[in-house]
């Protein structure tokens, strides 16, 4: 079973019930992004669960993964669609993002072509260069959904803090609502999104009133699945949401430095060792092919990372508390968003869907 992942459904249902009654206080809809467990339809049942009606993934192949399952509910494609899977996306979700013309003018195409309706929400750039048109350029957008008669806008949104890092602020967010309701009066909608982002947008939210009233949605993923934001815990939020098991294969004391010439490791890099003496050491059966390794936090105190090849998981075990053996398992938390994404999209870890880590 090593290395397993434990996926506690309780707790990740309690997450999206509780970011759900969070937003609705506030007057804000809320899509749940599933990207992250690679669309896994029982995680993605406990969202709906919890009382989200709406889901969202990057990947159209996880979308179509979804409408095959037993899930029935609004899809939203999270990634600007790819030219060539167009035609699939309109007859398996209900909506998407979208920031170039290009692909507006093949939705229009293709939905007239098989007579079905389709949704999209503008992507706006508001400095933290990934997805979205330059604000000075919304006006060609308004223009061209002007012309459409089977894609229809439904709003504005933005990303903040995936790429560049960039933080929402009183000025970002005022001057999406103002892009946002300058393109809903011009197109004389009546449904509005203005969406501004995800974690990390609803975190801020929780610790500061620089969210602007007109803010009606968010597309919530990280926050949900993990109960934090980047490091932090999210108030009223469980992080006992997944933990990550991995099997000791060799236990020696060693050195702290190695011995020899050091010059780039397997990944281009070139380490730095601290001279700590001669230490206990371990490794366990996981490394950078299923995880971020620095990303993960051993749950057992006298424990350290110490970093990781692509199939090794190298630990300072000096101080453990156990008398650990070779065939012990060590616990990890996920401490970062990065380790979720790589160890579910891993093929070599198992995943365990339980209530409270008990297999069900």
């Amino acid at each position: 079973m090593n290395p397993t992942l434990w996926v506690n459904l309780e707790a990740i249902r309690h997450n999206a019930s509780t970011a759900l009654q969070v937003c609705q206080k506030r007057g804000i809809s809320i899509d749940s992004v599933v990207k992250g467990v690679c669309a896994d339809l029982k995680v993605s049942e406990a969202i709906l669960d919890g009382g989200i009606q709406s889901l969202m993934d990057s990947r159209l192949k996880n979308l179509q993964k979804l409408r095959a399952g037993s899930i029935d509910c609004r899809l939203g494609l999270l990634r600007i669609p790819m030219l060539s899977e167009i035609d699939e996306l309109v007859e398996t979700a209900d909506w998407c993002l979208v920031s170039m013309k290009e692909a507006v003018l093949e939705l229009e195409k293709t939905c007239n072509d098989k007579k079905i309706n389709f949704e999209v929400l503008l992507m706006i750039d508001l400095g933290d260069l990934r997805e979205g048109v330059w604000p000075d350029r919304v006006g060609e957008f308004i223009e061209l959904f002007r012309s459409l008669k089977r894609v229809a806008c439904i709003g504005v949104g933005t990303n903040l803090g995936c790429f560049g890092g960039v933080l929402p602020s009183a000025d970002n967010m005022d001057q999406l609502v103002k892009l946002g309701l300058q393109v809903k009066t011009e197109l004389g909608a009546d449904r509005w999104l203005i969406s501004p982002g995800g974690t990390r947008v609803f975190y801020e939210m929780l610790n500061s009133k620089e969210i602007p009233a007109e803010i009606n949605h968010l597309r919530v993923g990280g926050g949900i699945l993990r109960g934090m934001c980047g490091k932090e815990n999210i108030p009223g939020f469980r992080q006992d949401t997944m933990r990550l098991d991995a099997e000791l294969i060799e236990i020696y004391f060693k050195p702290t430095v190695p011995v020899g010439k050091i010059a780039q490791d397997a990944f281009g890099n070139t380490p730095h060792f601290e001279d700590r003496g001669i230490r206990r050491r371990g490794i366990v059966a996981i490394g950078r092919q299923d995880v971020t390794p620095f990303d993960l936090e051993p749950q057992e105190e006298g424990i350290t990372i110490l970093g990781a090849s692509s199939d090794h998981l190298v630990l300072d075990i000096q101080n453990s508390r156990r008398s650990l053996r070779v065939g012990d398992t060590v616990s990890f938390s996920l401490s970062r968003y990065g380790a979720l994404l790589f160890a579910f999209n891993s093929d070599y870890v198992e995943k365990v869907v339980s209530r409270d880590f008990h297999v069900i």
